[in-house]
């Protein structure tokens, strides 16, 4: 009997989960191990190819009897790693699909995570986002594309490589991914999971952002900070209320309470509600199929592009690069960006510039990267955008209030816009602008100011504070899981007597 264990054969210390005693070398090998999952999890998908290659070593590729078996080969292993994981069926057999997709379609992806560049989360969102393909050589070569960008720039997370992937999908094959987005259609759903209920609305995702936007602007402006409901109830509230016709106003219990907008003001909030989408002109006119950013939802097809610009509420305005590098900031304010500026800005970050962080862009701060002096504009950081990046609001105030957490912004000599992350630990993490695709020339501008002489400091007179302790928090989220399971028990009991009275009840008389 084999009783060598898995520990035997794969040496946890080589690693590194060996501690080295200090920050740097301690973050330096949690980011290894961060690699070393994703290099296990190329093994373990090799490891199930190989299985699966042996059992199938004697059937044609073209054996429809074999393709019609219920347990066919893919299904029995996917049946046995489920049990082995002590998983289920459905989740055993992802695996197996996975490595299917690893060893036919996307061989050059699945390589990035033997070499430990991406997650298998992130493997899995790009297995998705290509599932519309269906010409192997088409396939071949978005692989190969989307290897090859996601190994030019940098780490990426999960969103960043759902993005990178639905790009290439969208503009290699357009017509797939419309047609795909159609056949998803529309529709309500509701589900209940204890004493909490979830209303889904599924439609297109500009319907879906400004609804989203208009309930988030409505609900602050018809309320006021002594309103004893979190963000998100408020906002629940207020859309429940839209949908059935319901009164939403403030619980302060003030009667002059300040957040008291008429019909007219709330209506005139809707009407400021946008959704940015940033798309090349070949695009809106038909002659190219580049694809296009949907701020908050992200790449979208260019007949989705055209859609959007059709719409008869939607406005068109040409983005003037030349403009930005002459005035890239306001003639009377040198602090703000112009319109054109903020756009470019935006647009080719598309998210927060912090890696990782999928905070919408339109939805951040736009941070000067070096301080801007306020005091003495001129030998201060620049409102440029070579030193403009969008920082959703936590990560702005990492920046101020954490010492060693440092950022830069690099353009190098092709014009590529790279965003340098410096953590407490020492740590740094490069990564470079996640549209650049988008607007291309942003990095080539030519910058007409000096470089920063005197930076202007931050201030960090009033570090930022919770509304409640941690503790506090945790404590009411546990007060919440015993009201569920209290609710859950209750019900199960209850039916529990209804069953028990019918068995000694035989005329069928309610048990009460």
């Amino acid at each position: 009997m084999n009783t060598t264990t898995s520990d035997d054969r794969v040496d946890l210390n080589a690693l590194g989960t060996e501690s080295a005693g200090n920050d740097f070398d301690d973050m330096g090998a949690y980011r290894a191990l961060w690699a070393a999952e994703s290099k296990l999890m190329w093994r373990r998908l090799q490891l199930v190819i190989a299985v699966l290659s042996r059992r199938t070593a004697g059937i044609a590729g073209d054996d429809s009897e074999s393709d019609r078996l219920l347990l066919d080969a893919e299904t029995v292993l996917g049946a046995e790693v489920a049990a082995l994981m002590s998983m289920s069926d459905g989740a055993g057999r992802t695996v197996v699909d996975t490595a299917l997709e690893a060893r036919d379609r996307l061989v050059h992806v699945a390589n990035l995570l033997r070499d430990g560049l991406i997650s298998v989360a992130s493997f899995r969102e790009i297995i998705l986002q290509c599932k519309a393909i269906v010409d192997a050589d088409v396939m071949a070569i978005v692989d190969a594309e989307i290897a090859t960008e996601i190994r030019e720039s940098g780490p990426v997370s999960k969103t960043d490589a759902s993005s990178i992937a639905r790009r290439h999908v969208a503009e290699t094959d357009p017509d797939a991914v419309r047609d795909a987005r159609q056949a998803r259609g529309k529709g309500v759903t509701v589900s209940h999971d204890g004493d909490e209920s979830v209303l889904t609305i599924a439609a297109d995702a500009e319907q879906v952002l400004l609804a989203k936007k208009a309930v988030e602007a409505s609900a602050a402006e018809l309320t006021c900070a002594d309103d004893s409901r979190s963000v998100g109830a408020r906002r629940a509230d207020l859309a429940i209320a839209r949908l059935t016709g319901g009164e939403f106003t403030c619980n302060c219990g003030n009667p002059e309470c300040p957040a008291t907008a008429t019909a007219a003001e709330v209506a005139e909030r809707f009407a400021r509600v946008v959704v940015h989408v940033v798309a090349d002109a070949s695009t809106l006119n038909g002659e190219s199929d580049k694809a296009g950013w949907m701020d908050g939802y992200g790449v979208i097809d260019a007949h989705h592009v055209r859609e959007a610009a059709a719409r008869p509420d939607a406005t068109v305005r040409p983005l003037d690069m030349a403009a930005i590098a002459d005035n890239p900031a306001q003639a009377g304010s040198p602090y703000r960006p112009t319109a054109a500026t903020d756009t470019a800005v935006r647009a080719v970050h598309g998210t927060c510039s912090v890696p990782g962080c999928a905070r919408a862009a339109w939805s951040c701060d736009l941070d000067h990267v070096t301080e801007y002096n306020h005091a003495d504009p001129e030998s201060g950081g620049a409102t440029c955008p070579c030193n403009l990046a969008p920082k959703c609001r936590f990560h702005h105030l990492v920046k101020t209030f954490v010492d060693g957490w440092l950022d830069d912004l690099v353009i190098d000599a092709n014009g590529v816009i790279w965003v340098e992350t410096v953590t407490p630990s020492g740590q740094s993490v490069r990564t470079r602008a996640a549209n650049q695709w988008l607007v291309p020339d942003l990095g080539l501008l030519p910058c007409r100011h000096g470089a920063p002489v005197e930076p202007g400091t931050p201030d960090r007179s009033e570090p930022p504070q919770r509304s409640a302790t941690r503790a506090a928090t945790k404590r009411v989220y546990r007060m919440r899981l015993r009201s569920q399971r209290r609710f859950a028990r209750a019900c199960a009991e209850a039916e529990a007597k209804v069953l028990a009275g019918k068995e000694f009840n035989s005329a069928g008389e309610p048990p009460f």
